[in-house]
């Protein structure tokens, strides 16, 4: 059995850490102008689904965890509509912002800061 730690263990660790990440992100889409929110929190389980339902395409796993994940002005798209009615240029915009890791955005996208 493991022992646990003066703070509680690993399994309180992670539940504060949850409990601090709580709220959500949000962004425009340059081209639309539409307002998506998403949970600041991401559970690793809307991955998973997401990889499952892009089966043996896995380019396909980022705008189907996207499409599962966000709401667009307040409401759910299916993967369905994400994929044939966001452009490009959103959906990239935001696939970045939900994704990206501002560390080490520098403008250029090498990660030279």
């Amino acid at each position: 059995m493991e022992t646990q730690t003066e703070d509680g263990g690993v399994v309180a660790l992670l539940k504060k850490h949850k409990a601090e990440a709580e709220g959500v992100n949000e962004t425009t889409l340059p081209e639309t102008g539409v307002k998506v929110t998403w949970p600041k929190f991401q559970p690793h389980h809307v991955w998973t689904k997401a990889q499952r339902l892009a089966k043996k395409n896995p380019f396909g796993t980022a705008d189907i965890y996207v499409a599962l994940l966000c709401k667009f002005n307040g409401e759910r798209l299916t993967v369905d509509e994400f994929k044939e009615l966001v452009p490009t240029g959103d959906a990239l915009h935001l696939t970045g912002e939900v994704m990206g890791d501002d560390e080490f955005e520098d403008g250029a996208g090498n990660g030279q800061g």
